[in-house]
């Protein structure tokens, strides 16, 4: 069988769930709770991904008379992941480039006075320059760490989605 609009669905659920997602952190933002990060948000993303996967799995199941192998629930499913994810990172970047170009520096202050809450022994001696120099490589590294997680549970997701919906030719 021939999945003539997998791409395009692909691309459409993909468009939709990074729309829903850079919503949710849009209303973060206005809210200020954009620098916690608890496990409500997590869950919240994660739920976000995981509809926006099954709806578009069910998408090109649909169309394909309702049959989908588990290969094209995974194909479509990291996807959809993938164009969440660059969405997810274009929000990113024009949040701490341009409508809070602090945030770096405030989430480094908002690590440190946590850290040293935490383990306030360890922490003792070290000050804040001194502290800094060990969270700038996030200000970098975030981008690679988004897309594995996102592709990750896309993946995963997706295994799942696909063991529950397929339906072989």
């Amino acid at each position: 069988m021939e999945y003539v609009n997998q791409k395009k669905l692909i691309y459409q659920y993909g468009l939709l769930t990074g729309l829903i997602a850079v919503i949710f952190e849009v209303m973060r933002f206005v809210l200020q709770i954009h620098y916690s990060n608890d496990g409500i948000t997590t869950l919240v993303s994660l739920s976000i991904l995981f509809g926006g996967i099954l709806a578009g799995s069910l998408a090109v199941k649909k169309d394909n008379n309702g049959f989908i192998s588990l290969s094209k629930t995974l194909k479509s499913g990291v996807g959809i992941a993938l164009v969440y994810t660059l969405i997810s990172i274009m929000y990113t970047l024009l949040l701490v480039n341009v409508l809070e170009p602090t945030f770096w520096d405030r989430s480094a202050q908002i690590a440190y006075e946590a850290a040293k809450e935490q383990n306030p022994e360890a922490m003792g001696n070290v000050s804040y320059d001194d502290f800094k120099p060990y969270f700038e490589w996030i200000t970098y590294g975030i981008y690679p760490i988004i897309i594995a997680y996102a592709l990750f549970f896309g993946f995963i997701f997706s295994l799942v989605i696909g063991m529950v919906i397929k339906k072989s030719e």
